[in-house]
């Protein structure tokens, strides 16, 4: 039997896409036999990376034709006439041509709509469209609208869907009466931790001055995140303000991610409310720079309202640095020990315990992390895992195929 896994990403999605390679380095060892697996890549620049890597990966290309057939396909009428006359999508012939048996999506591909008669697995990291509907990530161009039609096909016709946490389980059962049994939990791995240091390297000067800069008279609040308006840059802004207000200038705000539509907003307000000595801004960094940020950092700060669970909630529990984390998202009570809960609605809250929090909570809630993270993020029992559900679909595939 053949197993092919998809990678598929863009670096200026830095979670997403280094949550991808860490799956990749975990599932690269895993056969014994090269012929029984094999990386797909969607672009050639991902081709490229794996190369670089010493992964061996093949490309998938689209031409023209498989873009158009993919616009087509979004609408009913055209979807239906494919359906009806067998008309498969290149990406179905392109698995039979390379005698792929079982694919597995290490992202929340939509590729998965066009693998025809081959059997698929899939990751899906949130469902936040549905439940943060308000925000406009979730609103515009029928991103809604398209989601939930990518979800209603997939969900059903998978294999097995891959989720980062139970609630994220619990939540595919309610919202979509999803059958339990297919669900698997599989906790995010941070890919931060496993990069090489010979592929470390600063983007820029800025990133490396700023490190042999950095200010040691001052507690770093961290906040890594993509700057879209569900992550809530804003509540850190809040939180300077009082901070500021309060005359406590011993801590400075960090934030650092690509723009995906609200960093000029947060600049402005930065700007408005002069908080230049209290917060500073980076765009999408290296992973250098982030290392660094994390090892010198006093805290993590995550003030999104999307998850139940986010990679820098893991990173900082590598990095033994303890995290505020919205109080609202987890229903844990393992990961309940190790966060310290804010209210993100109410920066006040938040202000308050950064001031009053004592050295022994942050060592015992430290301690609880690395616990945490050594049972749970580590590459053995994700490669049991795999093996597992790739057993699993290889005893169905014995009752008509050899």
């Amino acid at each position: 039997m053949k197993t092919a896994f998809l990678i598929e990403g863009n670096k200026k999605n830095p979670g997403g896409y280094n949550q991808v390679f860490n799956s990749v380095f975990c599932l690269n060892n895993l056969f014994e036999k090269k012929d029984d697996f094999v990386f797909i890549t969607n672009n050639s620049i991902l081709n490229k990376e794996t190369k670089s890597l010493n992964i061996n990966s093949i490309e998938y290309k689209k031409n023209i034709f498989d873009k158009f057939f993919d616009y087509l396909f979004k609408f009913n009428f055209f979807s239906k006439f494919f359906i009806k006359f067998n008309i498969y999508h290149s990406f179905n012939k392109f698995l039979k041509i390379n005698k792929v048996d079982l694919i597995i999506f290490l992202s929340p591909s939509e590729l998965s709509l066009f693998c025809g008669d081959i059997n698929f697995v899939l990751n899906i990291w949130d469902i936040d469209h549905k439940k943060n509907s308000p925000y406009p990530e979730h609103k515009k161009d029928f991103i809604f609208e398209k989601r939930e039609e990518f979800l209603s096909i997939c969900l059903f016709k998978a294999f097995k869907i891959i989720v980062p946490h139970a609630q994220n389980k619990k939540d595919l059962i309610k919202l979509y009466n999803c059958d339990s049994d297919k669900i698997e939990v599989q906790t995010l791995i941070p890919y931060l931790p496993n990069i090489s240091n010979n592929r470390l390297k600063f983007f820029n000067n800025k990133e490396s001055e700023y490190i042999m800069n950095f200010s040691r008279n001052k507690k770093i609040i961290l906040y890594p995140a993509t700057f879209w308006a569900h992550k809530n840059h804003k509540y850190l802004i809040d939180s300077a303000i009082l901070l500021k207000n309060k005359n406590i200038n011993n801590f400075h705000f960090v934030m650092c991610g690509s723009d995906r539509g609200t960093q000029k907003y947060i600049k402005q307000l930065i700007k408005n409310n002069n908080l230049f000595e209290h917060i500073t801004v980076f765009s999408l960094v290296s992973d250098l720079f982030l290392k660094k940020l994390y090892e010198n950092c006093f805290a993590v700060a995550m003030s999104t309202n999307s998850g139940p669970t986010n990679l820098p909630l893991y990173e900082a529990m590598y990095f033994r640095k303890p995290i505020f984390y919205s109080k609202d998202l987890l229903c844990d009570q393992e990961l309940g020990k190790i966060i310290i809960p804010i209210n993100v609605n109410e920066a006040e809250t938040f202000v308050s315990k950064l001031i009053n929090i004592k050295k022994n909570e942050i060592d015992q809630k430290i301690k609880l992390g690395e616990f945490y993270y050594k049972k749970y993020c580590n590459e053995e029992a994700f490669s049991k895992r795999y093996i597992r559900i790739i057993k699993e679909f290889e005893l169905k595939l014995a009752r008509w195929q050899i």
